[in-house]
């Protein structure tokens, strides 16, 4: 089984058990597609989060990141799930790659 973003029924894995067959099914379905620094990939709705935590300070975002990863664990219906990994995802990015911002 694998588990994606927030799905904590998992889905079971049907595909090859080699070693390329387990990679392009990690870059393809479970990699996070949407980047800070290129945002080719990346939705409107993400571009839109990401300009708004830009204008954010370093604490700012790191505070989100606490409440975000607080909220993980609670309850919700698994589009609100998907966005709250969404936006860990990029404030992580944020947080990792802070001098830039």
């Amino acid at each position: 089984k694998y588990f994606k973003d927030g799905n904590m029924d998992g889905e079971d894995y049907q595909g090859g058990r080699d070693f390329d067959s387990l990679k392009k099914f990690v870059e393809e379905t479970l990699e996070a597609m949407c980047d800070v620094t290129d945002q080719t990939d990346c939705t409107d709705k993400e571009k839109t989060y990401i300009e708004k935590m830009k204008a954010k300070t370093a604490a700012d975002r790191t505070a989100q990141i606490t409440r975000l990863s607080g909220m993980k664990g609670d309850s919700m219906k698994s589009d609100l799930k998907l966005w709250l990994n969404q936006r860990l995802r990029i404030l992580k990015q944020m947080d990792a790659s802070d001098d830039e911002f």
